[in-house]
């Protein structure tokens, strides 16, 4: 016992000295700024952007001298200088320009998305460590009733009103409390440490435990919601990248043009020049017909996939927003009667067992009853957490 005690002392007081709390808004806001899956999000967008110069392929340049028509005491023609450009690819610029900026947007969508994931993930943690904090606040909370349960137990064995079996099933009890303490803070710290993955605080810190509002009485089945889901709007960028690849791959029919001027002598005499243009074809389209092809089927892959995705989202929410409304109900009812008739029986047993009124197995049977009641509405709390922020992740709020 003495051990037990012991044990807990420590841990509580390492919980004490820690130096910050932090709520859900500053959990979220230091991952956000610190967390590396959004810095490599942003990174990305930054890629697109850069790579949108490449829409722009004037060709290649050549600078060449050289002579012709030469020989047999002939001076011929002398290129002093010349300068050629070739594959000019002036006619794809405007729809390898859409394709890029088409993909610089699916970028920055998918950072979107990046971050309301990230949000729903702190969240998520956030909300279970704030389920095993007020688990180990409940079983604090105890310790004094079974300690006073205890010492009655004691004073009872003495004066010779009960058995020696009713004072040891007290002390069985407490001890038991005591070690559900102890599993309890264990819990809260774990997972202390899995909600600071996402942080990266260097120091302990702990979780405020003021209630943070989810405002489900505003919830109803309002599909139009779903039309600003970040998931979706991923998958509706993905069409417009297709597309933008379709047109591409189509304007690359087009010819390239090739371009040359020089400057000349004719049989030593300077001023003269010449210049040059054409064009490059394949002699067949044989390669680019199938790429086209190829990039038209992608385009209609992608608008399937974001109907599938619509589809199952769709499900999804209307499977979310029933549990959400069934869960609230839920709670309503343990707030407004089930948790004010549990503090109620514990404080009753707790004076009957001093007046005698009740005997230990009577008291021991009854706060059990009402411990089961506070810790069912601490889980039905804490799925209704956590429906609610994978509700907002889907939505995008």
């Amino acid at each position: 016992s003495l051990l037990l005690l012991f044990v807990f002392g420590s841990l509580s007081n390492k919980i004490n000295a820690q130096s910050s709390t932090i709520s859900l808004e500053q959990a979220i806001e230091r991952a956000k700024d610190n967390y590396p899956s959004l810095k490599t999000a942003k990174l990305i967008v930054e890629r697109e952007q850069a790579l949108k110069a490449t829409s722009y392929n004037l060709g290649t340049t050549s600078i060449y001298t050289g002579r012709e028509e030469t020989g047999n005491s002939f001076k011929g023609v002398r290129n002093s200088i010349g300068i050629g450009q070739s594959d000019i690819d002036i006619f794809t610029i405007s729809s390898k320009s859409k394709l890029a900026d088409s993909r610089t947007e699916q970028a920055i969508s998918s950072q979107i998305l990046t971050e309301y994931d990230l949000i729903k993930n702190v969240s998520i943690s956030w909300y279970r460590a704030l389920y095993a904090k007020k688990q180990w606040q409940l079983f604090m909370d105890l310790d004094t009733l079974y300690a006073d349960f205890q010492k009655a137990a004691l004073l009872r064995f003495n004066t010779q009103q009960s058995s020696k079996i009713e004072y040891l099933s007290a002390s069985a009890k407490y001890k038991e409390l005591l070690v559900n303490l102890k599993k309890a803070e264990s819990k809260y710290q774990a997972s202390l440490l899995i909600l600071n993955q996402y942080l990266l605080y260097p120091a302990d810190f702990e979780i405020s435990s003021i209630e943070v509002t989810n405002n489900q009485s505003s919830i109803s089945l309002n599909k139009e919601l779903l039309n600003s889901s970040p998931i979706l709007n991923v998958y509706s960028n993905r069409i417009s990248v297709a597309k933008s690849a379709w047109n591409a791959e189509k304007a690359n029919f087009f010819p390239k043009l090739n371009l040359g001027y020089s400057l000349q002598s004719v049989d030593g005499q300077s001023g003269f020049y010449s210049w040059e243009a054409g064009i490059s074809i394949p002699l067949l389209f044989f390669s680019q017909a199938g790429k086209t092809k190829a990039s038209k089927i992608d385009f209609q892959i992608a608008g399937q996939e974001f109907s599938q995705k619509k589809l199952e989202l769709t499900a999804q929410y209307n499977q979310l927003i029933m549990r959400i409304l069934v869960l609230k109900n839920v709670i309503d009812y343990y707030k407004e009667e089930a948790l004010p008739l549990a503090e109620e029986q514990i404080q009753a047993s707790k004076l009957a067992y001093k007046l005698g009124s009740i005997d230990y197995v009577q008291f021991i049977q009854n706060v059990e009853s009402a411990i089961k009641t506070k810790l069912a509405f601490l889980n039905q709390e804490a799925e209704l957490n956590e429906l609610s922020a994978e509700l907002k992740f889907i939505i995008g709020k």
